[in-house]
């Protein structure tokens, strides 16, 4: 492997493990998303773009995307909360994708070998429909997603698709959620975190409907 493409992936390592350094030296109190909201409204009408800034550049820190998200919902709503939401994450997984796939693939391809060509074979197949249910039902951390598609042979218009119609359910359960903590325990609080509950579960109802098909269908030849 030649020294340009070694040195790409170390980039973009340095670059992931220096926004997760940073975090941390923040401490604690940076994961609190009342302390996050009161940050976010003291730049008044320029809160929004912030939001949506804080949203882009999470990936390169490692910044867990609920916690943005269950402040997107405390701050704005749970209707402004989730279109901030979903402009931000969205702009953040593009970022993500393509460092991934400038600085990394070349050096997954040598490491890898065969077995990302695999990968490479079925995703770029259903690149779409495997980034889609990947985000809808969140099997994987978002983060991994991001990162990981940039690694495959997956197209930036599928992973684009997927990732935009994916993550809209989460963004406003989160959002919803968010919202709801302005009024603890109410009747808001509780179909709020129902929702999210529902939406936690769906990959084990997910398995169970696809493994109760495979075994009725010896059954139905």
């Amino acid at each position: 492997m030649d020294k340009r493409k070694l040195g790409k992936f170390f980039v973009l390592l340095f670059i992931v493990i220096a926004g997760f350094l940073l975090l941390r030296s923040f401490g604690y109190k940076v994961l609190d998303p009342t302390e996050i909201r009161d940050y976010i409204l003291s730049f008044g009408w320029w809160a929004p773009v912030l939001y949506i800034f804080l949203y882009t550049i999470r990936p390169l820190l490692l910044f867990p995307a609920v916690i943005l998200s269950l402040t997107g919902g405390l701050t704005f709503g749970p209707w402004w909360g989730t279109l901030y939401d979903l402009i931000g994450a969205s702009l953040g997984s593009f970022l993500a994708f393509g460092l991934s796939r400038k600085l990394g693939r070349e050096a997954a391809q040598y490491w890898m070998g065969e077995k990302i060509r695999g990968w490479d074979e079925k995703s770029g197949e259903n690149g779409f429909k495997t980034i889609f249910i990947l985000r809808l039902i969140p099997l994987i951390p978002f983060d991994a997603v991001n990162y990981g598609a940039g690694l495959s042979k997956i197209s930036f218009r599928d992973y684009a698709g997927g990732t935009i119609l994916g993550i809209i359910p989460g963004a406003f359960a989160y959002n919803f959620l968010g919202h709801s903590f302005h009024n603890l325990f109410s009747t808001t609080f509780f179909l709020a975190v129902a929702f999210v509950l529902c939406l936690i579960l769906l990959p084990t109802v997910f398995r169970s409907a696809k493994n109760k098909l495979s075994e009725d269908l010896p059954k139905n030849r």
